[in-house]
Formats: C-alpha cells, structure tokens, sequence
C-alpha cells in the first residue's frame, strides 16, 4: 500500500476501502479560481465552486482507485492538493488495456457525477432529458450558442424553472457549477498533455515519451495562447506550467 504523510490542517478518511487525504491547498486554490470567474464580489459563488470542484475531484479520483481494484491492481491511496487530484496506487491494472481503462475511469466518473446532477435537475423541474441535456449544453454555451432554436427548445424547461422561481437562484447557482466544474474540467482532463489523464493515455497507447511530451508541449502552448486570448488568465497559467512540465519531461526523456 502506498504511503502519503499528512501535514497542518489536513482532512483525512477512508472510503470504501480508500484512504483519502484532503490538503488544505486545494481549498485555497479552489477559492482562487471561484473568484476569478466570479462577476460580483459576492463570496457565495467561490465557495460553491470550491466545494463543487472537491467533489468532482474526489468523484475523479475514486473512478482511478476503484477501477483500479475491479481491475486486478493494488491497493489505492487518494490525495487532494494545490494542483488537484492524484491517486497512488502500489501497482496498476496487469495489462496495458485494463490501464487505459482504470486512467479513463476517473473523467468518465467526474462526467458521469454530472449527468446525474442534470437528472436530479431534471426530477425537479418534471423533465428528465431536458435536465440531463442542461448539464452538457450549459457549460459547452461557451462554444455552441445556448440561445440558437435547436439548442434551446429542449431545455426550455429548465429555463423556465429558473426564470419563474421554482428553482432558487442558489440552486441555479448549484448546478450549473457543478455541471461547469464536471464537463470542463472533464475535457481538459482528456487533452494529450502529460501529466493528465489525456496525456497519460497516450503514452500508453504509443509508448513514447518522445511521442508523449512532444505532443504535450504543442497542445498545452496552443491551450495557453487559446486561453491567453480568450481573458482566461488563471487556466492561461495552468497551461505555461503544464507546457514546461512537458518540456522537461521532454528533456528528461531524450537525455
């Protein structure tokens, strides 16, 4: 079994056989992040995103630990921290196909906490599809129009709910954090950038590192200059990190 030691202030716990420690880090970076997208100087906003965004990180995570063990790997351990979540395992699944399974199990389990969350939405306002589609097509708004007739139709009884009051502000507020934090943070996840799942699956599946980093310093400077122009400062920085990640990794690799 893997060893993590705990410091200050730090949350620790087992679930379902998982020890999980929680750092204070992570609370902090989550603050961080909720008031930079947030648009009022309210502190409700970024405390819902932080305790959404623990959430999906530990529903993440969880999906790596237990598919781990289904699987026939060892024993997990899963930490949160300042730059999200990790699971450490003392040996992953016996084949390179049943690994590619466990590292995509933790975005399918953070997109799957999402699709959820649309259908209990969809319980509340009397349509299930139309709660389940609100929580893929609100946080995808950004790049397909919510507002066009073929999008918006469907979803108009959720609209409406929120529009009329029977959904408080607060719920509004709830949902479509936790539906921004698990689709967005899902397909980031995903992208060929080592040391994310995206990149993680793509060495296994070339087992390159050449193949591996070369990739993961392209996408993650193409991110940057994407988020740079886009006014997403904070994840603009994420990216530069993770492209210098790669670039050493790279260098590392090639020595």
């Amino acid at each position: 079994m893997p060893y993590i030691q705990e410091g200050p202030g730090c949350i620790s716990f087992t679930l379902a056989g998982v020890p999980t420690l929680i750092r204070p880090s992570v609370w902090l970076v989550l603050l961080v992040l909720g008031s930079a997208g947030s648009a009022n100087f309210s502190i409700v906003p970024p405390l819902v995103f932080m305790v959404m965004g623990v959430l999906c990180l530990l529903v993440h995570e969880y999906g790596h630990a237990f598919s781990c063990r289904a699987l026939g790997g060892g024993e997990s351990i899963v930490e949160l921290g300042s730059l999200g979540g990790v699971t450490y395992s003392s040996y992953p699944p016996p084949t390179r196909a049943t690994h590619i399974i466990m590292v995509l199990a933790g975005p399918g389990a953070s997109l799957l906490l999402g699709l959820l969350g649309g259908f209990t939405l969809g319980l509340l306002v009397g349509d299930v599809p139309a709660g389940i589609g609100y929580s893929i097509l609100m946080p995808l708004s950004f790049l397909i129009p919510i507002e066009s007739p073929t999008w918006i139709g469907p979803l108009l009884p959720v609209l409406n709910a929120f529009e009329t009051g029977e959904l408080t502000s607060f719920a509004f507020l709830c949902y479509n954090t936790l539906f921004y934090v698990c689709v967005w943070w899902t397909l980031f996840n995903l992208l060929p950038i080592f040391p994310l799942d995206g990149g993680k699956t793509l060495f296994l599946i070339t087992n390159s590192s050449r193949i591996t980093g070369s990739v993961g310093l392209i996408v993650s400077l193409a991110a940057f200059l994407f988020c740079l122009t886009s006014s997403l400062f904070f994840t603009a920085f994420i990216c530069a990190y993770f492209a210098y990640l790669n670039y050493q990794y790279l260098r590392t690799n090639l020595n």
